[in-house]
């Protein structure tokens, strides 16, 4: 089989193309979690940063500085925190487990049989549930281990995030100082790849990212920070490892509620009567208002994620990507789902539109 030259020519060269490609998809991978999330964050945030690069007086380098110190803050130094006190907390939680099953739910105050109506049948209730709790202490000190075997990785795992944000940030610095030449370019890559579409498939990632991230992400640990607060004013064992659970949780409807209700019973066996109705308060106000008035801001009702997706996004995330998966997974799986659906939604257009064309023009 004869080749010409020029066709030699351009195997060779597309051969080299994809080893090059290759080779760089090699050296990135390692990268790819903190990468993805630096090029979320900087889309994002991108109009914050614009406004406080107004403010130094186009001093780029400087506001890129400022915003880096900004998420250090937010993000990271809460982290290395929650990483610190997840470990220290775990063991202590577990032994606090082990000796209330052990030990069961003290007799009930002498006030709630005294009750108008309810008081009796309460008193007889909370007598059961002693008894219940006492039988259940053969079981749960076995069961409890592999939680807080759990708990005490979760927090290593926190700490590897740390690393692999701290790259993110790094990266962060950069996409704000020279990021722009860079959208630049990509807006004209996808423009050549996927014509005149791809400006408002753009557009649809663009809305999706922030809405997963802020009304989403965000609401959730919003949540999870607001439940800590609330078992910790409260004196609460604990609050550090409940809070993080109660933030996992609020990914999924009403979810912190599993974690500040028990709370407050426990509150109750204790005889704290105001504390465990200050923490119902507190949860049923300042954690649930905060679903019911972040999201709507930042994502409208019917645009929000299926259960489905959360769950798989979370899951899916962690093993991909760790624990920074918490956050790439929902947000990458409804950026997908997104554009698929804007593209159908498109394709479908243009099919009815050359069904309703007149016959004389349809070539």
């Amino acid at each position: 089989m004869n080749f010409s030259e020029g066709g030699v020519e351009k195997t060779v060269a597309l051969l080299v193309l994809t080893a090059l490609a290759t080779g760089c998809l090699l050296v990135l991978l390692p990268f790819l979690a903190p990468i993805l999330w630096a090029l979320i964050i900087a889309l994002v945030t991108w109009p914050a940063f614009l406004r406080l690069e107004a403010a130094v007086n186009g001093r780029r380098t400087l506001a890129a500085s400022l915003m880096i110190l900004l998420m250090v803050t937010l993000l990271l130094v809460p982290l290395v925190v929650l990483a610190t006190s997840l470990a220290e907390d775990a063991a202590g939680f577990v032994q606090r487990v082990r000796d209330f099953f052990s030990e069961g739910v003290p007799s009930p105050p002498t006030w709630l049989a005294g009750l108008p109506l309810v008081g009796e049948r309460l008193a007889a209730v909370w007598h059961d549930l002693a008894a219940g709790t006492i039988s259940l202490g053969q079981y749960i000190p076995k069961a409890i281990q592999p939680v807080g075997n759990w708990l005490i990785q979760a927090g290593a795992r926190i700490g590897e995030a740390v690393f692999d944000l701290t790259i993110g940030l790094l990266t962060l610095f950069f996409l704000y100082r020279d990021g722009e030449a860079a959208g630049h370019d990509f807006v004209r890559i996808a423009q050549r790849i996927g014509g005149q579409r791809s400006g408002r498939l753009i557009h649809v990632a663009e809305s999706t990212m922030k809405g997963v991230v802020y009304g989403t992400v965000g609401t959730a640990f919003a949540q999870g920070v607001l439940t800590a607060i609330g078992l910790a004013i409260t004196g609460v064992p604990a609050a550090t490892v409940l809070g993080t659970v109660a933030g996992f949780a609020a990914f999924f409807p009403a979810g912190p509620i599993i974690v500040w209700a028990p709370a407050a019973l426990w509150l109750l066996a204790q005889g704290h009567l105001f504390s465990a109705i200050f923490l119902v308060a507190w949860g049923g106000v300042a954690v649930g208002m905060s679903d019911n008035v972040l999201k709507p801001l930042f994502i409208g009702r019917e645009s929000q994620m299926h259960f489905l997706m959360i769950l798989l996004g979370l899951l899916g995330g962690m093993i991909a990507f760790g624990f920074l998966g918490i956050f790439l997974g929902p947000t990458l799986l409804a950026v997908g789902h997104s554009i698929l659906t804007e593209w159908m939604h498109a394709k479908a257009e243009t099919l009815g539109s050359e069904e309703t064309a007149p016959t004389g023009e349809q070539t």
